[in-house]
């Protein structure tokens, strides 16, 4: 049975985002098709050129949050 891999599943591994099974067929199509291989590498190219992003969260969401969490355990915020 020939497996097919999109965009997505090779953006999926490149983030390491698939399941040990997924990731070893995904392994084996790479080093077996030069085309698939070529994609992957010119997805590995696109991602180390984009920014890095930090996200930081408002503290009044964190506190928001966490005052939340302490309602659910019967604690008062």
């Amino acid at each position: 049975m020939t497996k097919v891999f999109t965009p997505e599943n090779l953006l999926a591994y490149l983030y390491g985002e698939l399941p040990a099974g997924r990731r070893l067929d995904t392994e084996d199509a790479l080093a077996a098709d030069p085309v698939l291989a070529q994609e992957f590498r010119e997805l590995q190219a696109a991602k180390q050129q984009l920014p890095a992003v930090r996200f930081n969260a408002p503290q009044r969401s964190l506190d928001r949050i966490l005052c939340y969490s302490r309602s659910t355990q019967e604690q008062p915020c």
